[in-house]
C-alpha cells in the first residue's frame, strides 16, 4: 500500500466524498417529506450532514492549488497571447456548484 500524504488523498478523494454528501442530503430531504419518516434515521442523517459539511470545506481548503485552479485558459490563442503580452499569467479559478442543485 502506498504511503500518500493527507493532501494527496484529499486531492484524489474529494469528489467522491462530496458526491456522498450530496446523495445523503437528497435522501434526507426526501425522507423529510415522507408521511411515515423514521425520526431516528432522520436524526442520524442530520447529524452526519452537520458534521460532514464543514469537514468537506476543510478538505477542500487543504487541497493543492493545482487541483482547484485551471492553469491554462481553454479559450483562443488570442487570450494566451494577450496574457503573454501583458506580462501576466494569472490563473483562472474555477467555481462549481458542489451541492448538485
Amino acid at each position: 500500500m502506498e504511503n500518500n500524504t493527507r493532501v494527496e488523498i484529499y486531492n484524489e478523494e474529494y469528489v467522491g466524498l462530496n458526491h456522498a454528501y450530496v446523495t445523503m442530503y437528497k435522501a434526507y430531504n426526501r425522507l423529510l417529506e415522507a408521511s411515515d419518516a423514521d425520526e431516528e434515521v432522520l436524526a442520524v442523517l442530520r447529524e452526519i450532514l452537520l458534521v460532514f459539511n464543514p469537514t468537506l470545506d476543510r478538505i477542500k481548503s487543504e487541497m493543492t492549488v493545482k487541483t482547484r485552479v485551471k492553469e491554462e485558459c481553454a479559450c483562443s490563442k488570442d487570450s494566451t497571447q494577450q496574457k503573454a503580452a501583458s506580462g501576466g499569467s494569472s490563473p483562472v479559478i474555477l467555481h462549481g456548484n458542489f451541492t448538485g442543485d
